[in-house]
């Protein structure tokens, strides 16, 4: 007996319009036409959707994704933010490591490169001013 999905016995490809060829007719259509449909099996399909859609939120490796990216962001984004971007009440520990990236970001952006206590000065002259116009 020929297997029904060999590649001598289907159709080439090219004369359907989809990529995926269903041999076997469907036992219903869908979406089903609910105009057709006794209440009974309204209700019946839809507490069928219901106990899926239960079943598929609650699954465990939805969350367990979740929580790894939740956690790989966490790990990766908080650090690079206190290393780059965060002011620090003392002297910053990545004073080096910023002033050379922020370096790199003014010569990329083609403007005068600056310091990075000069970044944080501008900053707190414009908290200043910004607290001053507010009164």
């Amino acid at each position: 007996m020929a297997d029904p999905h060999s590649a001598s016995t289907a159709e080439p490809a090219a004369t359907h319009s989809s990529p995926i060829i269903r041999e076997v007719k469907a036992k219903r259509p869908w979406p089903p036409d609910f105009s057709k449909m006794s209440d009974y099996d309204k209700y019946r399909l839809e507490r069928k959707y219901k106990r899926r859609m239960r079943h598929a939120g609650g699954h465990p490796a939805s969350w367990m994704k979740f929580t790894g990216i939740l956690q790989i962001l966490t790990v990766t984004a908080l650090p690079a933010y206190m290393v780059l971007f965060m002011e620090w009440p003392m002297e910053h520990p990545f004073g080096p490591l910023r002033s050379w990236m922020w370096s790199k970001v003014d010569h990329l952006r083609g403007s005068k490169p600056t310091t990075t206590l000069s970044r944080g000065a501008a900053s707190v002259e414009n908290k200043n001013a910004s607290a001053a116009s507010g009164r």
